[in-house]
């Protein structure tokens, strides 16, 4: 298995490049008798990584899964956590071929948006079903609104309850929002902002609240102390008819 330098055109900080580097040469020297593929996936390769809240996603593709595998992972995450590295996801290629039936969103991400750091390239030009790959969008967007409800509830409408609900659901939302978009036919590359600034044209939809609660989760703004509340009925609100322009394409028999 031969590693793979970290592309600089992926434009991740200089320390952030630093940890990668070290992190695939140790896979590389530890791993390279059962390790398929190391794959970078996720806000890194797109261009949406933000140093200090962004974090990195690995994808190991192993041989075959053992709790000895499992553990070695453990100890993997233990030393690489504290870097903004999360927990890898370890499948063989057997779990990723069938996860592409079972799961077409996450396998969808992952596809279209990966660097190959080490190993072989797992994806090559295979395409997720449409079909099913909508409908799994349609599930998710409408339990992301039920959790809305039912966690503001939990959170007593508090102030860091209502951010970080916020921030969870426009995170969830903008992987379903790439995958429907792909199902039309649109452009889903690009990085989350254009994404958003698009939606009039792809799916003629009023975008300003979802950039709002984006620009929180980076950290650009934040509304006052009282505007919590008024910002979280404004993105429910929303929320509730952005899934309402969804289900009226799929009347329209474009989904």
């Amino acid at each position: 298995m031969m590693s793979h330098a970290i592309p600089q055109t992926l434009g991740l900080p200089e320390d952030i490049q630093e940890i990668l580097t070290r992190y695939t040469t140790e896979i590389h020297q530890k791993w390279a008798a059962d390790l398929g593929g190391l794959i970078l996936f996720g806000s890194a390769v797109r261009g949406d990584f933000i140093a200090g809240r962004s974090n990195i996603n690995i994808l190991l593709i192993v041989h075959h899964l053992t709790v000895e595998i499992l553990e070695r992972a453990g100890q993997l995450h233990r030393e690489w956590g504290k870097h903004q590295i999360v927990a890898p996801l370890l499948m063989t290629e057997e779990d990723l071929i069938r996860s592409r039936h079972l799961f077409p969103l996450e396998y969808f991400q992952m596809a279209h948006s990966h660097v190959v750091l080490a190993g072989q390239d797992p994806f090559g030009e295979i395409q997720v079903d449409t079909n099913r790959l909508g409908w799994q969008c349609e599930h998710e967007l409408m339990a992301n609104l039920l959790h809305l409800r039912q966690r503001f509830i939990e959170g007593g409408g508090r102030i860091e309850a209502i951010h970080a609900l916020l921030i969870l659901s426009v995170t969830a939302v903008l992987p379903c929002l790439r995958g429907l978009l792909h199902c039309l036919g649109q452009p889903a590359q690009e990085k989350d902002m254009t994404i958003l600034e698009n939606l009039p044209t792809t799916i003629q939809f009023d975008p300003k609240v979802f950039q709002e609660v984006l620009s929180i989760k980076r950290g650009l703004s934040s509304p006052g102390k009282f505007e919590w509340l008024k910002t979280y009925d404004r993105y429910l609100q929303n929320f509730e008819g952005f899934i309402r322009r969804i289900q009226a394409i799929r009347q329209e028999g474009r989904l």
